[in-house]
This record gives C-alpha cells, sequence and structure tokens, in this order.
C-alpha cells in the first residue's frame, strides 16, 4: 500500500512539475513571437503574424491567434504537454513600439 501511494505522489509532482515547465515554456514563446511580429511590423513586412508563427513554431510551440493593430501585435500561443486533463497549456503576449515622452 505505502508503494502505491508514493507511487501515486511521485506520479503528481511530476505532472505538476511539467505543467510549471510547459507554463514557462509557452510564457517565453509568447513573448518572442509578439516581439518577432512586432519588429516585422515596425519593418513595413507584408505579415507580421507569419514571423510570429516562425518564432512559435521554432519555440516548439504553435501559434494559436495573432491580431496586428498598427504596431502592436498580440499573439497567444500554445505548449502541449504530458498532463492527460490538461493537454494544452496558453499564453498571450502584446509587443510594439513605446511612445517616448
Amino acid at each position: 500500500m505505502l508503494i502505491a501511494v508514493t507511487a501515486i505522489l511521485l506520479s503528481a509532482i511530476a505532472l505538476g512539475g511539467n505543467l510549471l515547465v510547459c507554463v514557462s515554456q509557452a510564457r517565453s514563446a509568447a513573448d518572442q513571437a509578439a516581439i518577432a511580429g512586432a519588429a516585422s511590423a515596425r519593418d513595413g513586412d507584408f505579415d507580421p503574424c507569419l514571423k510570429a508563427r516562425l518564432a512559435s513554431t521554432l519555440n516548439k510551440s504553435s501559434l494559436i491567434t495573432c491580431k496586428v493593430n498598427e504596431e502592436d501585435v498580440t499573439v497567444k500561443v500554445g505548449v502541449k504537454t504530458a498532463v492527460p486533463f490538461a493537454p494544452l497549456v496558453s499564453r498571450m503576449a502584446r509587443a510594439g513600439p513605446v511612445e517616448c515622452s
């Protein structure tokens, strides 16, 4: 019985650790995708979301949404997890120029 309880507890800790790693990866991927898209928009590229998708893919995540408002880019990125009840973790980020005053 003690072995079963220990195994269940260790599995829960491992799943929680996987979720924390995936949340961190999703946050980082969203930030980088938003920055790539905003830089692309600032440079006048045709489709900033294409650069955001590329940055997201290179960070082992998937771009869920991408919205461009002038030079501001808002993205939502998802990362697959190994947790059965939470198969996808998503995070949002926004990037764009800041007005200097």
